[in-house]
């Protein structure tokens, strides 16, 4: 079924991009989107003018309108398929940062194939050519067995070339090689977890406008500070969200679509952008809080957050570090339906714990690990809290104050990092009192790590 019957005509611009420019000038990245490495590129979005397809039109008649036949995968997104032997198309890519790494792809074939890529910029090479399994059928998909490279950092044009078989492809993802160049962790730390894999390893040597934005928002009344740009840096490799005693005037919040009033002090707050959400997988940070004897009254964060939908969900899984308990942090499940505030979550559940781990003003990784049947937190690789769908579905019957079954969170959310301070009506059981705060006050993130759930690969990273 996935043979091309049509009679085929090049265009003009595959010929340019197929012939006298060559492989290095094969096109200009996709609506300005440069794939950044360690990580998954999707198989649709490869560069303008950078394929050479036999066929007059997009036979699957998804996605994009050039000849690359495209069509709606049963996962979720889109794959290339009549993907025909000598076609190819191109990737322009960053790497982060040298090292050896794997290389595979995720095919469906119900017969099998070769595929192989090549890599051109400040490495330069022509990997093995992989073999593409029998998975099945057009749309059972599995990953290739994996082949090893070296890649030096910045900026590479990756062609992949159809060698031969008949196969479909839904995307190639590059990670590093267990132990190689992973990021300063824990002892024994690994960066390799089973059913899980590596779609940002996110170092913080540059601001990534295409993962991040900044938040221009506040925490509700909750909060005495509003999150300005001068908020979020990247200073010498890590990520700095600051606190500062100053005057931020009253003005419209494109985050919260409403107008804000004046503060008398800024914060800052990083998101992802939302062509990059998530759902499920492990989430890692090194982070360090503000040191104790200046910072007495703040919060400080990693977390899932969506509210909106119909009927509206509030979803969200957290991190928390707070000044008042410099020797914990918290692990919370927030969720509600329709809920208008933090205290309307309560018919959900109360699922917020603090757990004794140590300075949090020291560095240390935190991780969330996030599946469809439950929830785990890490702390130094360590095991720290796990929740089930079982402890809060009220099989057993609810708990006060929870009078409704909760659901683990099961959509497209956005990951956010942001560090605020408490108002004083709330500080004292929430964040910790002020009093000791020396303004400016810096929380830094060292890196963060994003995997997908293997069976439940994340879109567009």
């Amino acid at each position: 079924m996935k043979t091309k019957t049509i009679k085929k005509k090049v265009s003009h611009a595959v010929m340019v991009s197929m012939g006298l420019t060559g492989f290095a000038l094969a096109g200009t990245p996709f609506q300005g989107q440069v794939a950044q490495l360690p990580g998954t590129v999707q198989a649709e979005n490869f560069d303008v003018n950078g394929y050479y397809d036999t066929s007059t039109r997009n036979i699957g008649g998804q996605y994009r309108d050039e000849q690359v036949d495209i069509e709606r995968s049963q996962i979720g997104d889109y794959n290339v398929g009549w993907f025909e032997p000598g076609e190819w198309l191109t990737y322009t890519v960053n790497v982060a940062h040298p090292g050896d790494y794997l290389l595979d792809a995720r095919t469906a074939s119900p017969s099998g194939g070769r595929i192989q890529f090549q890599i051109s910029g400040s490495t330069s090479l022509t990997a093995p050519e992989i073999t593409v399994g029998d998975t099945g059928g057009w749309q059972n998909w599995s990953s290739t067995d994996p082949v090893s490279i070296a890649l030096n950092a910045g900026s590479h044009t990756i062609r992949v070339t159809q060698r031969a078989g008949a196969y479909n492809l839904d995307s190639f993802r590059i990670t590093p090689t267990s132990g190689s160049d992973n990021p300063t962790a824990y002892p024994g730390y690994t960066g390799v977890y089973p059913g899980f894999s590596l779609v940002l390893d996110e170092r913080f040597n540059t601001f990534n406008t295409s993962v991040w934005a900044k938040g221009d928002g506040a925490v509700g009344a909750e909060s005495m500070c509003r999150f300005t740009d001068n908020g979020v840096n990247v200073v010498d490799g890590n990520l700095e969200l600051t606190v500062r005693s100053e005057y931020v005037p009253a003005s419209w919040s494109q985050d919260h679509q409403s107008w804000k009033g004046a503060y008398s002090f800024s914060c800052g707050e990083l998101r992802t952008v939302p062509e990059k959400r998530i759902r499920y997988g492990r989430i890692e940070t090194r982070m360090r809080a503000p040191n104790r004897n200046v910072a007495s009254g703040y919060i400080s964060s990693l977390f899932t957050y969506r509210n909106e939908g119909n009927p509206r969900e509030w979803e969200e899984i957290d991190i928390e570090l707070e000044g008042g308990r410099p020797d914990k942090f918290q692990a919370n499940l927030i969720y509600g339906n329709n809920a208008q505030d933090w205290n309307a979550t309560r018919q959900w559940g109360a699922w917020e714990h603090k757990i004794d781990v140590g300075a949090v003003d020291q560095w240390r990784v935190f991780a969330i690990e996030w599946t469809p049947d439950q929830i785990r937190w890490f702390v130094d690789g360590n095991l720290v809290k796990t929740l089930k769908q079982s402890d809060i579905n009220c099989s057993k019957g609810c708990v006060w104050p929870q009078i409704h079954a909760t659901p683990i969170p099961d959509d497209l959310t956005e990951l956010m990092m942001n560090f605020w301070i408490p108002n004083d009506s709330i500080q004292d059981v929430f964040g910790g009192n002020k009093w000791a705060n020396v303004y400016p006050m810096t929380t830094q993130y060292d890196w963060v790590r994003i995997y997908e759930l293997d069976s439940h690969p994340l879109q567009n990273w």
